[in-house]
């Protein structure tokens, strides 16, 4: 299916809007850390840039997932209002024990670590209730949006920042992801009209804050290093394939040929 206009407007918009709030490394259709999805806009930094509205301490990661329509982000529209009703209750009642929701998603040996502000606290629930909400949030997450990669870009730390980038209106802040946060561009941006050389940052609007993630070394370096092969496609020419070492050898044939004759 070719790629609309709203999509790609979105990713070059979300691209330039994290370039000015200081992300030094930014690449489009970029392999998340893991090599197991290809998000749409990927970015880092180890510069604490002033003003930025995802100001954090030391190097830090964005993944960012853009969604042009409803179809596009809710796997069935019409069983999303009960779910997320059913989400809503779960999160309140983990809000009364002082519990955060996106330590249900961490893998089980970081629980402890994530879940519970001190650990007087973890007594007041058993490992058993503890199991029971995370599978059912998780059974919930995996019935309202489509495919699993929201799921699991959170539970493996893909980023220590996860954004979805979308038209204004079209998703709501109580309809995100648990730990996801929403940047919003207007319609009239994504259809053209806006003067040359407007920054990003006056037309993109931060409206939920991302819950920030503790990401590994290692994942930092693979996302910046997945970056930097994302943009390698253009060298040569602006969308450029290398394509593979057997192509490559293909054309060196084939002009070597042509050189001879």
């Amino acid at each position: 299916m070719a790629e609309s206009r709203a999509h790609r407007q979105l990713k070059r918009w979300t691209s330039l809007w994290l370039r000015e709030q200081g992300y030094l490394a930014v690449g489009i259709e970029v392999a998340d850390p893991t090599g197991r999805f290809r998000v749409d806009v990927a970015g880092w930094t180890d510069r604490d840039a002033q003003g930025s509205a995802l100001r954090q301490l030391g190097p830090r990661t964005v993944l960012v997932e853009c969604k042009q329509s409803r179809g596009d982000f809710f796997r069935d529209g019409d069983c999303s209002s009960g779910l997320l009703a059913r989400r809503d209750q779960l999160l309140r009642e983990l809000e009364r024990l002082d519990m955060e929701p996106t330590g249900l998603f961490s893998p089980l040996g970081d629980v402890d670590e994530t879940l519970f502000k001190d650990v007087e606290r973890t007594a007041r629930r058993s490992d058993r209730d503890l199991r029971r909400v995370r599978v059912e949030l998780t059974a919930i997450e995996r019935r309202l949006y489509r495919g699993m990669k929201f799921a699991k870009l959170r539970r493996w730390r893909g980023a220590s920042r996860l954004l979805i980038a979308a038209p204004v209106g079209l998703i709501a802040c109580t309809e995100l992801p648990i730990g996801w946060g929403l940047l919003e561009v207007p319609w009239s941006v994504l259809n053209g009209q806006v003067p040359d050389g407007i920054p990003a940052t006056e037309v993109v609007t931060l409206k939920t804050m991302p819950a920030v993630h503790q990401v590994s070394e290692a994942v930092e370096k693979r996302l910046l290093r997945n970056i930097a092969v994302a943009n390698s496609r253009f060298v040569g020419g602006r969308g450029a394939v290398l394509g593979t070492r057997r192509d490559l050898s293909k054309k060196i044939s084939t002009f070597a040929q042509a050189g001879t004759g």
